[in-house]
């Protein structure tokens, strides 16, 4: 892939879930996050979703989304597909749905989005272990 052809990241958000309108395509990101408040460590997060949004290239492109622990770079979580552009003018949107995200420490990680190997976008997502106050008013509210 040239410098010329490699398409740009417009959005790369985590949320629980996307809903999408069969009949407009419109879609809608619900509860979107960028920290999970474990109660244990390691923990392993049940369903999330990774929403992409890219534009400007032209053809079709693997693509991969990986998460990686900060200090280690050990890969918590990877997952593949394929993008395909028709126009630099067209925004293409992908969802990656995971089940069972594992994550071995507390700590901030990382999501990158590569096309072609190339990164094009990243952003931060924190593994925190809730305090045993956070966790007694989780319980409360229950």
């Amino acid at each position: 892939m040239s410098a010329l052809e490699t398409p740009m990241g417009l959005a790369l958000v985590v949320c629980d879930t996307i809903i999408e309108d069969k009949l407009t395509g419109k879609k809608t990101l619900v509860g979107l996050f960028d920290r999970v408040q474990a109660s244990r460590l390691p923990c392993v997060h049940p369903t999330m979703t990774i929403f992409v949004s890219l534009t400007g290239g032209r053809g079709e492109y693997p693509c991969e989304v990986i998460c990686r622990h900060t200090g280690s770079e050990a890969v918590a979580f990877s997952a593949k597909g394929q993008v395909v552009l028709r126009d630099p003018r067209q925004v293409v949107d992908l969802v990656f749905r995971l089940k069972g995200v594992r994550f071995p420490e507390s700590d901030m990680y990382w999501l990158h989005f590569l096309v072609d190997g190339v990164p094009i976008m990243m952003r931060p997502l924190v593994i925190q272990k809730a305090s045993p106050a956070k966790r007694d008013e989780d319980e409360e509210k229950a």
